[in-house]
C-alpha cells in the first residue's frame, strides 16, 4: 500500500520521500511506528499545479493557498480511506495539528540544517519543499543518516553576502533580523537573494513566478491568475512578518 502511495505522489510533483522513526508520535497516531515525510524537489508540484489550474480555474479563484489545497486534494485522491492504520499531516497553513517539518525532515535523512533556516537537501539543496507526512503503524525501514557536518559548514556562504540584512549567520536563520527587514522593505518580494545565491542545487531553482507566490501571496496570486489568464479570485495571505521576530 506505503509503495503505491509513494509511486503516485510522486507523479503528481511530491517527488522527493523517506522514512523517520515514529514512535514518539503516539499522540499524532496511537500506535505510530513510522513516518513517511514528503516534500517537493526542484519544479515537480509547482508544473503539476499550473496543470491542474488550467484545467481547473474555480482552484485558483476559491482557495486560499492554492499550493496547499492541491496538496490536500492529491493526497485526498491516492489514500482516500486511511484508515485508523495511517494520518495525514501537511505542512500548511490552515492545518489544524502543527508538526515542526523540519526535524522530521531531518531525520528522515532529507537534508541538513543550513543558515538559511530551510532544509538542505543533497540534490535539490534549499529549493525543496516540505510538504506532508504519513504517520503509520507500519514499521518502515528508515533512512541511513546523512553524512556529517552538511556542506554548509565548509562553504564561502554567498547567502549571507547577498542579504541585504545579513539574516542567514553560522548560528542559522536570524528570523527577528528578516522579518523586521520584510515589514520595511518591499526588496525580497519577488524571491530571497540567499536563497538563490546557494551553489547546492542550482539547477532546480524555482521559476521567477513561483518564487514570487511563496515570498509574496498577495501579489504573487495576481501574478499567478494573470500568468494564467485566470481571474485570481482576490488576494492570498503572505508571511505573517508582523508577528515573526
Amino acid at each position: 500500500m506505503i509503495s503505491g502511495i509513494t509511486a503516485a505522489l510522486a507523479a503528481r510533483g511530491l517527488n522527493v520521500h523517506a522514512v523517520a522513526g515514529g514512535r514518539e508520535f503516539s499522540a499524532i497516531l496511537p500506535g505510530c511506528r513510522s513516518v513517511l515525510v514528503f516534500g517537493s524537489g526542484g519544479r515537480a508540484l509547482w508544473d503539476a499545479l499550473l496543470e491542474d489550474l488550467r484545467r481547473n480555474p474555480e482552484h485558483l479563484r476559491n482557495e486560499l493557498h492554492p499550493l496547499d489545497a492541491f496538496v490536500r486534494r492529491e493526497i485526498e485522491s491516492v489514500d482516500p480511506h486511511p484508515g485508523p492504520s495511517r494520518r495525514w499531516i501537511r505542512c500548511a497553513a490552515d492545518e489544524p495539528i502543527f508538526v515542526d517539518f523540519r526535524p522530521l525532515a531531518m531525520a528522515a535523512g532529507l537534508g541538513w540544517t543550513s543558515r538559511l533556516g530551510l532544509v538542505l537537501n543533497p540534490d535539490y539543496g534549499p529549493w525543496l519543499g516540505l510538504r506532508a507526512a504519513c504517520f503509520t503503524t507500519e514499521s518502515l525501514d528508515p533512512a541511513p543518516p546523512l553524512p556529517a557536518p552538511g556542506p554548509c559548514e565548509d562553504c564561502d556562504a554567498p547567502c549571507e553576502s547577498v542579504c541585504p540584512v545579513a539574516a542567514p549567520t553560522r548560528r542559522g536563520w536570524d528570523v527577528a533580523r528578516c522579518a523586521a527587514y520584510h515589514r520595511e522593505s518591499d526588496d525580497c518580494l519577488r524571491g530571497c537573494f540567499s536563497r538563490r545565491a546557494c551553489p547546492i542545487g542550482a539547477e532546480h531553482a524555482h521559476s521567477p513566478l513561483e518564487q514570487h507566490y511563496h515570498s509574496d501571496r498577495v501579489r504573487g496570486r495576481r501574478a499567478l491568475g494573470a500568468a494564467l489568464g485566470i481571474d485570481s479570485g482576490g488576494d492570498g495571505i503572505s508571511p505573517p512578518w508582523e508577528r515573526w521576530g
